[in-house]
Parts: C-alpha cells; sequence; structure tokens
C-alpha cells in the first residue's frame, strides 16, 4: 500500500505546487480570475502526474494497456455508463448531498483550459492513476479482483473531496475497474471517463446547476427515463459478462516478478 499512498501524495503534490506558481504569476505579472488559475494549475499537473506515472514506470503501456477493444464491446460500454450516469445522478440528488465544488466546476468548465481539464486530460490521467496504477498494482499483488477494484474505486472516490462526487465516483470507479480487469485494456474506461466528464461539462453549461427534475420539467418523465436507463444499464452489464474475457493479471505478475522486483519510487530493477 505503500506505493499507493505515495501515488496519491504525489497526485495532490503536483496540483497545489502548480496551482501556487501560477497564482504567483497572477499575483504579479498577469492578473487572471480563479477558475483561469485552477484551470492552468490543472492542466500542468495532469500532464506532469501522467509523464511521473510512466518515467517511473508505474504503469507500462508497451504491456497493452491500451490494448484494442471490439468496437461492439466499445458501443456497449457507452451504453453501460451513460444509464448509469443518470441514474446516480438522479439517486445523489434525490438524496440531498450537498455539492461544496459545483460553483468552481461551473466556472471551469466556461474556460478553454478548464474545458480542455475536464473533458480529456483529467479523464486520462485519472485511468492511468487509479485504474492502471492503483488498480493494476493491487490485482497483481493481491489474491482478490474484487478487492483490488474495491479499495482502488474508494480512492478514486475520496480524492475527489466533494461529498456530492465521492459516492458517485466511487461506483463509476466500480464499473470501469471492472471493465479493466475484464479487459485488461484502459480504453473502455478513458471513453466512458471522457464521455461523463463531457456530458456533466455540456450540462453545466446548459444548464448551471439545475437539478435533473428542472431539466426535465416533467417528474413522472424523469422517472420513465431512470426506468429506462437502470434497464440500459442491465442489459448491458449482462452483455458485457458474457462477452468479455478475462485480462489475465495473475499470470503477467508471476511474469514480471519472475525477472523484475520494483523499488519504492517505482523503477524497474533487477533481482539480485
Amino acid at each position: 500500500m505503500l506505493t499507493i499512498v505515495k501515488l496519491v501524495i504525489y497526485y495532490f503534490a503536483y496540483q497545489l505546487g502548480f496551482i501556487g506558481v501560477i497564482s504567483l504569476v497572477s499575483n504579479f505579472i498577469v492578473p487572471m480570475d480563479y477558475a483561469t488559475m485552477v484551470s492552468l494549475g490543472m492542466v500542468a499537473s495532469t500532464l506532469v502526474m501522467m509523464w511521473h506515472l510512466l518515467h517511473f514506470k508505474y504503469i507500462d503501456l508497451s504491456h497493452d494497456r491500451f490494448r484494442r477493444v471490439s468496437i461492439q464491446a466499445l458501443l456497449v460500454s457507452v451504453i453501460f455508463v451513460f444509464a448509469a450516469m443518470y441514474v446516480l445522478n438522479l439517486l445523489i440528488e434525490q438524496a440531498g448531498i450537498p455539492n461544496s465544488g459545483e460553483e468552481l466546476f461551473i466556472a471551469m468548465s466556461r474556460t478553454s483550459w478548464g474545458l480542455l481539464s475536464i473533458t480529456l486530460l483529467g479523464p486520462l490521467l485519472e485511468e492511468l492513476l487509479f485504474r492502471g496504477a492503483v488498480e493494476g498494482h493491487l490485482l497483481r499483488e493481491w489474491k482478490s479482483p474484487w478487492g483490488a477494484i474495491v479499495v482502488s474505486s474508494l480512492i478514486f472516490g475520496v480524492v475527489h473531496g466533494n461529498p456530492a462526487q465521492i459516492p458517485f465516483a466511487f461506483l463509476l470507479g466500480m464499473m470501469f475497474g471492472w471493465l479493466y480487469y475484464r479487459t485488461g485494456s484502459l480504453l473502455p474506461g478513458v471513453v466512458g471517463h471522457v464521455l461523463n466528464n463531457s456530458v456533466a461539462a455540456v450540462n453545466m453549461l446548459l444548464y448551471g446547476d439545475a437539478t435533473l427534475e428542472e431539466q426535465v420539467q416533467n417528474e413522472v418523465m424523469m422517472w420513465v427515463w431512470a426506468a429506462v436507463a437502470a434497464i440500459a444499464f442491465l442489459l448491458s452489464a449482462l452483455w458485457l459478462n458474457r462477452r468479455l474475457g478475462f485480462a489475465g493479471f495473475a499470470e503477467e505478475a508471476d511474469k514480471v516478478s519472475s525477472l523484475h522486483d520494483h523499488d519504492d519510487d517505482g523503477y524497474l530493477r533487477s533481482e539480485r
């Protein structure tokens, strides 16, 4: 678990560091509003964190982490994620969980750097980090695949910090984690994550902080759509469960451990 703790520390340290530097630039050189500062800081920290993961081999893309997944499986994965998004958003709204990050999210979605961070770079980094590095590490170390999926999803949810996002991110992380375990590819999770964040950003641009009920303007139709989404989710989950194979993380771990060991910084070293 030490490796995972270090990754989370790096994740936040890069964010705080770059936002701090850009804040100084804004104060003394080029004035910027808060949303733009945060957006630029997130873009910079995301790029550096992705470099960190690849450079120190916490994730190795040469092991087919973006291996091909059939178009059919990707399309069904999109339905799987999109249907869950609607149901989860509705349930969280009905539960009245406070959304403390909503104002900043709306402000960031109205800047070009913020949109880039929210819709593309953020999802890509989070799949590399929480599925590829964290879950991948646990899948190779633990005997329980579901234990690895649940723990990595919990970490994914908690790091969001926002009460409304924690349960949503945890459950969405479970879906992405399961897809990663079954396919061995980050592609379904990246596509689903980009879809989720892009829909959220567009929704914020169009409707601001309006609830689903206010957007649909018909409570009955809101629940009808929820029922349709729940059915679509179940059917797509059943299809994926029958059609997807297994990635064989345990077998991969045996091959890797026979040749290499990792030090605490993620570097590969030959066994002595």
